[in-house]
This record gives C-alpha cells, sequence and structure tokens, in this order.
C-alpha cells in the first residue's frame, strides 16, 4: 500500500523566488523517490504578487513531479471535506495555535506529524532587536518563540536545518523530537573559471528583513571601502523587490529585481556577497553561489549552518573594514578564487545532496509504518 504525505505550506512552491520554496519541493521530491504519494496543501498566504501571477506555473511544477497540488485552502478545512486518508502530515507553516495541533490529531490520529521550522524565526529576531536595542522587537521575538516551542513539542518530530539550531531547540523545548535536516542544493555542471567574469552580486528575497538590512548595510558601510579598489564593477542586488532596496539604485548599484533565471547571473559574476547581520537558519543563495563554483564573502551570520571554512571554502568577515578587504582581494586573485570555487563545490556535493536528507526522511516516516 503507498503510504501518503501531505506537507502543508503557505504557498505552492516556486524556488527562483524563495529559499523556502525550494526546501519544500526538494523534500517533496526526496519522499516521492521513497515511494510515498505526495500531496502539497497551499493555505494561500501570499507574501508578494509575483507568486499569485505565476499560480498556473507551480501548479505546472507540482504536477511535473507527480505532486498533486491543493487550495489554496484552509487545512482543516480540506480535511473536514476531503476523505483522504494520510500516514504523515509536513507542517512548513507555523500554526497559529495549539489548538490547531489538537484539531490535526482529532482529524488524523495515527499520521506522524513532522514541524519544519526552515529557521528558528526568534533567533533571527533577537539579534535584529539586539543590533537596533529594540524593546518592542524583543517581546515580538518572545512572542514567536512560544508559539514555535508549544508547536515543536506537540509534533512527533521536528525539523531544524542546523545543529546548532538542533541543540538550541533541544534545550529550550526538551519535550521536541528534534532531527536536522538541512537544504538541498545540487552541483551544477563545471562552469567558467575567473575569467571574463566581473562585478558583485547578491541574490534574495528582499521582502525578507534580514536582507534588505544586508543590502542597505553594505551599501552605506562596506561598499564606499571597496569601490575605489575596483574602478567600474557594480554590485548587483537580485530578487523579489521592495521600496527600500529600489532606493539603493545608483549608477553602480543595480537593483534587478525578481528574474526567472538566477545561472546566468552566477555564471558572470565574480563575487558573491552575503553581508548579514541577522537572520537564522542556512542561507540558501550562500549555498547556490557555491553549487554554481561562484566564491562568497560573508557575514558569520550567512555562514551558520554551511559547513564554510574561511580562506578554504569562502571568506568570512564580520566587520565592514574586512568584508571590504576580502571581496577586494577575492576580486583581484584568480588562485584564490580558483580554489575557492572548487571547494565550495564539494562542500555543496558533500553536505547539502539528497542522499543525507533521505537519511532523516527514511528514519522519520517509519514511524508512519509503525503507526499504521
Amino acid at each position: 500500500m503507498t503510504r501518503r504525505l501531505l506537507v502543508i505550506t503557505h504557498t505552492f512552491p516556486l524556488p527562483d523566488l524563495d529559499g523556502a520554496s525550494l526546501r519544500s519541493l526538494r523534500i517533496m521530491q526526496a519522499v516521492r523517490d521513497l515511494g510515498w504519494s505526495v500531496t502539497n496543501l497551499a493555505t494561500g498566504h501570499v507574501f508578494h504578487p509575483t507568486y499569485t501571477a505565476r499560480l498556473d506555473e507551480a501548479r505546472a511544477l507540482l504536477a511535473a513531479n507527480h505532486i498533486e497540488a491543493v487550495g489554496p485552502l484552509a487545512p482543516l478545512t480540506y480535511l473536514d471535506s476531503s476523505d483522504a486518508d494520510f500516514d504523515a502530515i509536513l507542517l512548513a507553516v507555523t500554526p497559529p495555535t495549539l489548538d490547531f495541533m489538537a484539531e490535526l490529531r482529532r482529524r488524523l490520529p495515527h499520521a506522524v506529524i513532522i514541524f519544519d521550522t526552515i529557521e528558528l524565526t526568534f533567533v533571527s529576531m533577537l539579534r535584529a532587536a539586539r543590533l537596533r536595542r529594540s524593546e518592542a522587537l524583543v517581546q515580538q521575538a518572545r512572542t514567536v518563540q512560544a508559539r514555535q516551542l508549544q508547536i515543536a513539542a506537540a509534533a512527533d518530530f521536528t525539523l531544524v536545518v542546523t545543529p546548532e539550531e538542533a541543540e538550541l531547540l533541544k534545550r529550550l523545548c526538551p519535550a521536541a523530537q528534534v532531527r536536522v535536516l538541512s537544504n538541498i542544493h545540487t552541483v551544477a555542471p563545471a562552469q567558467r573559471g575567473p575569467e571574463g567574469r566581473r562585478d558583485l552580486l547578491f541574490v534574495g528575497n528582499f521582502v525578507h528583513v534580514p536582507n534588505r538590512d544586508a543590502v542597505q548595510h553594505f551599501v552605506a558601510d562596506i561598499w564606499p571601502q571597496v569601490r575605489p579598489h575596483l574602478p567600474g564593477a557594480v554590485v548587483r542586488l537580485v530578487g523579489l523587490p521592495a521600496p527600500e532596496v529600489s532606493a539603493l539604485a545608483a549608477p553602480d548599484v543595480i537593483v534587478t529585481g525578481h528574474v526567472p533565471d538566477l545561472a546566468p547571473f552566477y555564471t558572470a559574476s565574480r563575487v558573491a556577497i552575503a553581508p548579514l547581520r541577522f537572520g537564522a537558519g542556512v542561507k540558501g543563495k550562500v549555498l547556490e553561489a557555491m553549487s554554481y563554483g561562484l566564491p562568497v564573502v560573508m557575514t558569520p551570520v550567512a555562514a551558520e549552518g554551511t559547513h564554510a571554512r574561511s580562506n578554504v571554502d569562502a571568506l568570512i568577515a564580520a566587520s565592514p573594514a574586512d568584508f571590504a578587504a576580502a571581496v577586494v582581494r577575492l576580486y583581484q586573485d584568480d588562485d584564490l578564487w580558483q580554489r575557492l570555487a572548487q571547494h565550495g563545490q564539494a562542500l555543496v556535493a558533500r553536505w547539502f545532496s539528497f542522499d543525507p536528507v533521505r537519511a532523516v526522511l527514511l528514519e522519520i516516516l517509519s514511524m508512519a509504518t509503525r503507526n499504521s
């Protein structure tokens, strides 16, 4: 008998728009490879109009991967109107209340419930609060923390993307059954070397606050220290736009906005940058750049969970001055560029391929078999 997984997401996945979308799609693909039937239920929580405009494309992507698309629809409404009996439920959303978890249990008492945190949002919020010295943001973070911990305790398993977040969650919520399931990336075919490449690249969803802060910080505090050493170079900001980012546009700061294909940018740019000052989880665009063989200069926050070693797999710098110096060094040193490109791709292949993810999924989904 074929086992059935219900994956609840805010929207149907469009991997070029959002790292969480790529993560959800890759997990569903991995579960399909394990012989399960997969249904993706979208709740309709859309944070950018681009998603709405591409709804048919998202449905077609799921169909091509033999994944059923349902919604947008409220999860409990769907379960009440459907006779579908699922063996496992993956929550790629944070439910608003514990009542939701209780209602899931009532409707599907034998299903294994898996809470995918994607990132521990409250960690990023607390870091932002410290940076901005905002007590109001601290209180918001504590509210989010309480909700995430409650859901983690109520779920059968809770997924995090880094060992560091696993240790934190175990300490804050001993009742949670925590597993590390990081993001999944594939290494691109061999790319061109440093010759002929130019400019800096930041890829990110700028609706996401850490990304907005990062590019504002870079343009204000780091780029002025880089520009005199790299005459003629520009920095390109690529991803879902936000007014604060559009306002940064200048002759040497190109705000591209969303593009349907990032490959041309990864293969033409000289250096990827990730000047994040706060955030949580694994930064998908860092790993994506490395998978294309594009070396990255990043902060320690951006490096979390990547397994990257500074001066081996990437350049990691904390202060604006050190970050600027690292960008200039990597831009001008072909040998360093080539070494980081090769090591970065090897890192992605080792730590972020499908194989480690399948092992974790097999353990978790085996519980569904025992429960039936």
